[in-house]
């Protein structure tokens, strides 16, 4: 039964989403605080707050959670206090982000990022200009890693090879590889020989250098063209990889990132030159 009409019926929302919108899926199962687990908190922290705090941008931040502890709840909540925040069940990072993604204008620029990157001073203004600079862009990272040449790259290098001028070598420091090695818990000697046949492809564009990559763990997009291949990572997501992500967003535009390191991948540890940021 209803009586009379609801007076708030067709009014708009009380929120109105930003233009550009910074999406960050968090999952922290339990309070473990020791073994490998036992710096997670700080590190979820560090990745929120560095990526807010350094954008030095209008935005909305979007929180997805993936069923965590009610520490980390509390601090999104209580602390951090995302402009949105979901509260879901564990169901993996690749549908939660397919799911949010529907939830968002088409014409927004998304900024996708795991829970645990670091992200350096003013690291949205160089990606934003390469996604307006370059034609038909699936995504732009911020975050050159010699591994991400190996997938989904190959329109990338067509369009370079035709309209660019393409680089192939060894650009990307030596320090940053190291760095990335530690962070995904490979020694070095390691990481040497799983890259040794591995090389970078840089391209200059209208005076701009890139990388003809772009990382699942961090990239910004438009959301409709993102949204296309958002399905992609569903089918992945007990793999420890997004490679069939990467791939997809190859096929529907450029995959390009910066040439400066404007963020890096923490891991679960944060190393004593990340931990005063907050």
């Amino acid at each position: 039964m209803r009586t009379l009409t609801n007076p708030n019926h067709k009014k708009p929302a009380g929120y109105k989403l930003k233009a550009v919108i910074f999406f960050v899926v968090t999952h922290w199962r339990d309070d473990d605080t020791s073994g490998y687990h036992k710096e997670r908190m700080e590190v979820i922290q560090t990745c929120l707050e560095t990526m807010r705090d350094r954008a030095h941008c209008d935005h909305t931040f979007f929180v997805w959670d993936n069923g965590s502890s009610r520490l980390l709840l509390d601090w999104l909540q209580d602390d951090f206090q995302p402009d949105i925040l979901v509260q879901s069940p564990n169901l993996g990072k690749g549908l939660a982000r397919a799911m949010a993604l529907k939830m968002l204008p088409l014409n927004a620029v998304v900024c996708c990022s795991d829970d645990d990157i670091y992200y350096y001073d003013n690291w949205l203004f160089p990606q934003v200009g390469i996604l307006r600079l370059f034609p038909n862009v699936a995504a732009v990272s911020g975050y050159p890693i010699r591994t991400q040449f190996r997938r989904g790259i190959e329109s990338t290098l067509e369009w370079a090879r035709a309209c660019a001028k393409l680089e192939q070598g060894r650009f990307i420091p030596e320090s940053w590889e190291r760095q990335h090695a530690a962070s995904v818990g490979w020694s070095w000697d390691k990481y040497n020989k799983l890259t040794e046949n591995d090389v970078d492809y840089r391209m200059s564009y209208l005076g701009q250098r890139v990388y003809a990559q772009s990382h699942h763990c961090q990239f910004i997009g438009i959301v409709e063209k993102i949204s296309q291949v958002a399905d992609a990572a569903v089918d992945g997501l007990l793999t420890p990889d997004e490679w069939p992500f990467d791939v997809a967003l190859g096929e529907v535009g450029l995959r390009l990132c910066t040439e400066e390191r404007l963020c890096r991948h923490i891991g679960n540890i944060l190393d004593e030159d990340l931990r005063d940021v907050r």
